[in-house]
């Protein structure tokens, strides 16, 4: 990573696509997780029911979820997701199979660690694959005024929203087969791949307002058909909308 000026990442500088092409027509992102505790068996059906399926996301970190993977890290554990492996060991044969890219924010605190413990996975199960990290840098040096290699991580807890950027440059740069993030907005995990692939770019603010409502939608898809009733333990409810 070049050093980059900490004035422009103050100032939320995103630099538009250069010549965005557009790769399908359509594009199928389905949700696997949308909270830390949901099930890989879950995700592995949808791999399996719906062919179609480009990219699949598990949306597993909170704020809540993101200070106890500090806590665990400062007292020597994993910064990740400890449950990565297990999710992975479910979904990345067939998830490479079907051509299926997995994006989540399982990398937590430590983006780095998950990406190894895929990798290492993926050896282990005689699989080759891509694993792109997407992920925030601590300020660092004298005066404060670059980010670089050397300022890698989330210093003291400290952590910042990613969006829909970096997982598109990671796709564009990397072909990936895994994304890794740190925390991103939820929505980001699934509007990077409707960018990337309908050729969208950061100025085309209709569409990328669609593709957000969208994500938001895909986000809590598990709650929204049928993970919340209106009246619990009523049995059906035919008014909800």
């Amino acid at each position: 990573m070049e050093a980059v000026a900490l004035e422009e990442i103050q100032n939320c500088v995103v630099k538009l696509r250069s010549n965005p092409q557009r790769r399908k027509n359509q594009v199928y992102v389905g949700c696997g997780a949308g909270f830390g505790g949901d099930r890989p068996m879950a995700a592995l059906k949808l791999l399996e029911r719906v062919e179609e399926l480009n990219y699949i996301v598990l949306e597993c970190l909170a704020e809540r979820t993101l200070a106890d993977r500090y806590q665990v890290m400062l007292s020597g554990g994993k910064g990740f997701d400890p449950r990565v492996k297990e999710w992975l060991s479910v979904l990345l044969p067939l998830a490479l199979d079907r051509e299926v890219c997995i994006i989540t924010n399982m990398g937590a605190i430590d983006p780095p660690g998950a990406q190894k413990e895929i990798l290492d996975l993926a050896s282990s199960l005689g699989l080759e694959i891509t694993v792109a990290v997407a992920y925030e840098s601590s300020i660092s040096g004298p005066e404060n005024s670059v980010l670089s290699n050397e300022s890698m991580g989330v210093a003291e807890g400290r952590s910042t929203y990613l969006g829909a950027a970096p997982i598109v440059h990671c796709l564009e740069t990397y072909k990936p087969h895994v994304i890794i993030t740190s925390r991103v907005a939820d929505a980001a995990l699934f509007l990077a791949p409707m960018v990337y692939e309908l050729g969208w770019n950061w100025n085309d603010f209709d569409k990328l307002a669609q593709g957000t409502l969208a994500s938001h939608l895909l986000e809590c898809g598990c709650q929204l058909t049928g993970g919340y009733f209106m009246h619990p333990a009523s049995g059906f409810v035919s008014s909800i909308c």
